[in-house]
């Protein structure tokens, strides 16, 4: 008994051992792949920002527009009546402008910004998915190994020797003959080999009347 419980320890302990390795991976992979879905999540954080900073270059960028149409326009109109007037509006009409490029060069920058943390972001989400789908499918390979290990491993031999042994006194104790049955039957036999002596006590009779018959005609 006490080596039977010795052989299950040991082997609970290799099982034990290779869930341990097996969790340790997982979590590892785990926290992996947390970290990248933290990455992903600020990564998703900038890019939002940078649109709306894009978003409001453009906006700006279309303001000033309408103001050098509208400055150009006064400039024309009082330049016959009022020229210094008018050069004020082509002043105002010239800091638009300047306001304009600005602008463009700042929406342009902001626009491949955001074009790079999208594409950022596409190669964290397909990494992700890979790396999730990888997780998984070491899982089940561990999990498949494992397995496979604890049915090759000695003391799982060991185990079914001893559950063999154990089968084998118990059979060999269902089929011990009683000694009750054994006297019984030797009571029996006697009893045959009485009869047997009685039967054969009968033939020699006949056999010795048989004879004395036979000597008595002649």
């Amino acid at each position: 008994m006490n080596s039977l419980k010795r052989i299950f320890v040991s082997l609970k302990g290799q099982i034990d051992h290779v869930a341990d390795e097996f969790e340790n991976h997982e979590a590892l992979a785990g926290a992996a792949i947390q970290d990248l879905q933290a990455i992903a999540s600020k990564t998703r954080l900038h890019l939002h920002r940078v649109s709306k900073m894009s978003e409001q270059y453009q906006k700006q960028l279309a303001e000033q527009q309408e103001q050098a149409s509208l400055w150009s326009e006064r400039a024309i109109k009082v330049r016959a009546e009022d020229e210094q007037k008018a050069l004020q509006c082509v002043k105002r009409l010239r800091l638009a402008q300047q306001q304009m490029n600005l602008l463009e060069q700042q929406y342009q920058q902001s626009t491949a910004q955001e074009a790079k943390v999208r594409d950022d972001l596409n190669t964290i989400s397909e990494q992700l998915l890979v790396l999730k789908n990888k997780k998984e499918i070491l899982a089940a390979r561990q999990n498949r190994a494992g397995m496979q290990h604890e049915h090759r491993s000695d003391s799982m031999q060991d185990v079914q020797s001893v559950f063999e042994r154990w089968e084998g006194a118990v059979v060999s104790t269902e089929y011990e003959i009683p000694d009750a049955i054994v006297d019984t039957d030797n009571f029996a036999n006697e009893f045959e080999q009485e009869e047997d002596q009685l039967a054969l006590k009968m033939m020699l009779d006949e056999l010795t009347e048989t004879n004395q018959t036979s000597a008595t005609k002649n």
